[in-house]
């Protein structure tokens, strides 16, 4: 259960919980891009697996 209302925006739970802070979820899609432009999708998934990992979060 969240501890944030999430918003009704499309997208994953984690970005309908951004959208509670429009600023901070402009930023976190900007950072996005831009990574996705840098790094191959593999190891962008490797990436979010072990942010999950390291959260005790069931990716």
């Amino acid at each position: 259960m969240a501890r944030l209302p999430e918003v009704n925006v499309e997208g994953t739970p984690f970005k309908k919980v951004l959208a509670n802070a429009p600023e901070i979820l402009e930023a976190f899609g900007q950072m996005d891009r831009a990574l996705n432009n840098l790094l191959e999708p593999e190891l962008m998934e490797m990436l979010r697996l072990r942010s999950a990992s390291n959260n005790g979060c069931d990716y």
